[in-house]
Parts: structure tokens; C-alpha cells; sequence
């Protein structure tokens, strides 16, 4: 019995939100140790999508499986890699540990600044084959937007960031229920910084509901406000 095999004996298999797995311990290379054991990387459940520079996280495990026995890596070293939409270049950010205990996993945290890919790599050690995973994480635009009462309309201004100088922004409008589509009212380019500067008139009666919408791009979805209404009062 070499020892990769021996540290298993004991253990059992653990469910934890979803995803099981037994903590499989690494063994010193022996004349034993015969057999490297596949491993794959398994990503956790982490959100995709987030505002521009906002702090985002991709986490996984690194799942093998030994005579039947699915488990994830404890205290094997991990590194994370970024590719950015539109670049060819994979750029090394940190490494990090897989904790220990009942259930193994690397949590990376990372700003989100663009629509981007990420590459975990485990390098492989004398009884667990290298392998690599990869995911990805999208990007909106934030729009900072304030709106201010005014006599006959309001005015809905603010910046659209980042870098969104000389870009164009539009104001869209729906006139009734979530069932309204949105249709468009204007289109104007921002100014220095990305600022904008809407005025939004109130019906006679009933609300109107306002947002602001960009375009996509190679490093950004397309991005939306908040919406926003206004009514004669």
C-alpha cells in the first residue's frame, strides 16, 4: 500500500453546499509511490458578473479521485492567471494554498476592472498530475447617476465610468408597467470624465420610467442604470 493510499484510510466523504469531497492529504515521494492520480480543477459557485472595480473572487478545488474516493487537494499551492478580453497574454497575479480540513479550496479574490478570463493552475506534485482550469468574469459600466427635481422636469446627470469621455449614452424611457418595453429618447456623447446631463419631463398624470443604457464593448457589457421615474406632483 503506497502512501497516498494510507492517508485515506479513515476518512469519509463530506456533502458541503453541494459539492462532495474527501480531504486527500499528499504523501512525500517514495519508492512506493508509483502511480500519479488525475486531478482535475472544480470551480465552487462564485459570482460572474460585477460593477467595474469592484473586488470579485473565483474559488475552487482541485478534485482527484483515488480507487473509487472523489476529493479535493488540502495544502497543495495553486496560482491564478488573467487574461483580459481582446489580449492574448495569460498575466500571473498570486498563488495561494488550498486550505486544509474537511473541505479543501482556494478562494482568489481579484479586481474586476474588465470582461476577462482566468486560468488556476496546479503544478503537480509526486502522487497528483497537474491541471489546469479555467472560468471568466464580465464587467459592467456604473453610471453615478442623480437625479433632481425641477420645475416642469427633473434632470438626471452624473459620469459614466471608467474612461467613458466622448462616448455616447442614451436615455431610454418606458411609459408604463415592467410589461412597457423601454424604447430610446435621446442619444448624446459624454463629456470630460464621462459626464452626462438629461432633462426628464413629467407626464400629466401618470409615471414615467427613465434609465440610461451604453454598448457593449470588447472589455465591458452593455450597461444599464438604475431606473428612475418621474410624475406631476
Amino acid at each position: 500500500m503506497n502512501k497516498t493510499r494510507a492517508v485515506l484510510i479513515g476518512l469519509t466523504a463530506a456533502l458541503l453546499i453541494g459539492v462532495s469531497g474527501t480531504a486527500f492529504a499528499t504523501a512525500p515521494a517514495t519508492q512506493e509511490t508509483l502511480v500519479q492520480h488525475p486531478t482535475s480543477i472544480r470551480f465552487l459557485p462564485f459570482a460572474h458578473i460585477h460593477a467595474a472595480n469592484h473586488l470579485g473572487m473565483v474559488r475552487g478545488q482541485v478534485a482527484s479521485q483515488i480507487d473509487g474516493v472523489q476529493g479535493s487537494l488540502a495544502s497543495v499551492q495553486v496560482k491564478l492567471y488573467r487574461q483580459m478580453n481582446g489580449t492574448s497574454p495569460w498575466v500571473y497575479l498570486r498563488s495561494q494554498t488550498t486550505s486544509d480540513g474537511a473541505f479543501p479550496h482556494f478562494a482568489f479574490t481579484a479586481m474586476a476592472t474588465k470582461n476577462c478570463r482566468y486560468k488556476v493552475v496546479f503544478a503537480g506534485n509526486a502522487d497528483f498530475r497537474a491541471t489546469q482550469g479555467f472560468t471568466w468574469t464580465h464587467v459592467y459600466r456604473t453610471f453615478n447617476a442623480v437625479i433632481t427635481d425641477g420645475r416642469g422636469a427633473a434632470t438626471l446627470h452624473g459620469h459614466v465610468a471608467p474612461l467613458y469621455t466622448h462616448r455616447p449614452v442614451t436615455l431610454q424611457r418606458r411609459v408604463c408597467n415592467p410589461a412597457c418595453h423601454f424604447f430610446t429618447v435621446k442619444t448624446m456623447l459624454t463629456g470630460v470624465g464621462g459626464t452626462y446631463s438629461f432633462s426628464l419631463p413629467a407626464p400629466p398624470t401618470i409615471r414615467w420610467f427613465w434609465r440610461l443604457t451604453v454598448p457593449p464593448s470588447v472589455s465591458y457589457l452593455r450597461s444599464y442604470s438604475a431606473t428612475f421615474t418621474t410624475q406631476n406632483v
